[in-house]
């Protein structure tokens, strides 16, 4: 058996959903004998920021200023983990990578959540929890001061974006519009498309299908407060609004992998996307370093597990992934190992990450909401708002975030 006292060095790289679950399970380690083990999580924000809550934080100042929680409260008082508040800048070889500031860290195990960066404020730019929350403010003052409202895309984040908006906002003309044929993932029902079309409606929401906005270059990736007129390429219509809001997926930045990849002489990603290419296993596919994990949105698994709660499941897979060659002491065998690659290919079997869960919760307003659970599509009913209102439109799922952050609990309740 091995030595549980070794020294042992986890590196987590992005504390969202996927970051945050794996390191969270990963420390608790710390509780069960391995006493060298210390856990990194590197992330350039200082605050966690629950981007499933855009919609409401958007028109909702006091959740908005909740929804930033401390990454400095991560890990309990006492452990050796520790967050570093900086970004990757490169991933050196099979044991070191380079954060932005020069320092390099050590690795047994790396995990690589660095997610996608959607369109601002979507996705914050801003690195501090007081730039976030000006960020969306900016965006809500122009809400607050504007006629009519653009949202470019139909997902998931669209559709709630549209629906909180037309409700909040009841005298303002909201138009959602969307690339193709039906709102939200085609992988899920018809039904949830029709549902989400009609109680748009009911909230005055003007739904356009099949068209494509053309995007100016100066938006800079990120929603626009001003009059703008913006052009669809489809149809050939204008759309002028006072605000434009873009929902329209998200961007990877994968660059950080080039010296591993010349290191293994070998490439790490796909050409067109950047996504990382993966096992099912989520560890990078080049089978000479099984101790690389790639959890959410980051990888090349299909479009339809690009899910914040599939993410955490996968956060989940990686970290008990980790545990299994924690458990047969892999990082002892790599690290004084004449040859690596022999190490490697006799890694303990790993668990293939599990797509399992069919659900979809979209929130339209705080009162309507369309659903699928099990493959059954809750559109147009009155079950599909209770639904949806009881697990998700109250707080986005905000209070199961907060369990990740047990020094911010106990200060609340102080």
């Amino acid at each position: 058996m091995a030595d549980k006292t070794r020294e042992i060095s986890v590196v987590v790289i992005g504390g969202s959903y996927a970051g945050a679950a794996a390191a969270k399970q990963l420390a608790v380690l710390s509780k069960k004998g391995y006493s060298g083990l210390k856990v990194t999580l590197v992330d350039q924000s200082t605050h966690y920021f629950h981007a499933i809550g855009f919609p409401k934080a958007l028109v909702d100042a006091e959740y908005a200023e909740s929804a930033f929680l401390p990454f400095a409260d991560f890990f309990p008082n006492g452990t050796k983990h520790e967050f570093v508040n900086q970004k990757l800048s490169r991933v050196l070889d099979e044991h070191h990578v380079e954060l932005d500031n020069g320092q390099e860290l050590y690795y047994d195990y790396l995990v690589l959540a660095t997610g996608g960066q959607a369109p601002g404020p979507i996705n914050v730019v801003g690195r501090t929890k007081d730039e976030g929350v000006a960020e969306i403010q900016q965006l809500r003052e122009g809400l607050d001061n504007a006629d009519s409202v653009l949202v470019v895309g139909g997902g998931a984040v669209g559709v709630e974006v549209a629906g909180f908006v037309a409700e909040k906002y009841p005298g303002k003309r909201v138009t959602l519009v969307h690339s193709r044929a039906r709102l939200l993932p085609e992988h899920f029902r018809p039904g949830l498309s029709n549902g989400a079309i009609d109680k748009l409606g009911r909230l005055g929401v003007k739904v356009v299908l099949n068209d494509k906005v053309e995007i100016p270059s100066d938006f800079g990736y990120a929603s626009n407060v001003g009059h703008r007129v913006l052009h669809g390429t489809t149809s050939g219509n204008d759309y002028a609004s006072d605000v434009q809001i873009l929902a329209v997926g998200f961007r990877l930045h994968t660059e950080y992998v080039e010296p591993l990849e010349q290191v293994l002489g070998h490439s790490l990603r796909e050409p067109t996307s950047g996504a990382l290419r993966v096992r099912p296993t989520l560890q990078l596919e080049n089978s000479a370093v099984p101790h690389i994990y790639v959890p959410g949105d980051v990888n090349n698994l299909p479009g339809s597990t690009k899910f914040g709660f599939k993410a955490e499941m996968q956060g989940n897979t990686a970290a008990g992934n980790i545990k299994k060659m924690i458990a047969s002491g892999f990082d002892k065998a790599f690290k004084s190992a004449d040859n690596a690659q022999a190490v490697a290919e006799a890694a303990p079997k790993a668990s293939a990450w599990s797509d399992y869960v069919d659900l979809m919760l979209v929130p339209i307003g705080p009162d309507l909401g369309v659903a699928q659970v099990l493959k059954i599509a809750l559109g147009s009913s009155g079950l599909a708002n209770l639904f949806v209102r009881q697990l998700k439109s109250k707080d986005f799922m905000l209070g199961m975030r907060k369990g990740y952050f047990p020094k911010s609990k106990k200060a609340k309740r102080e």
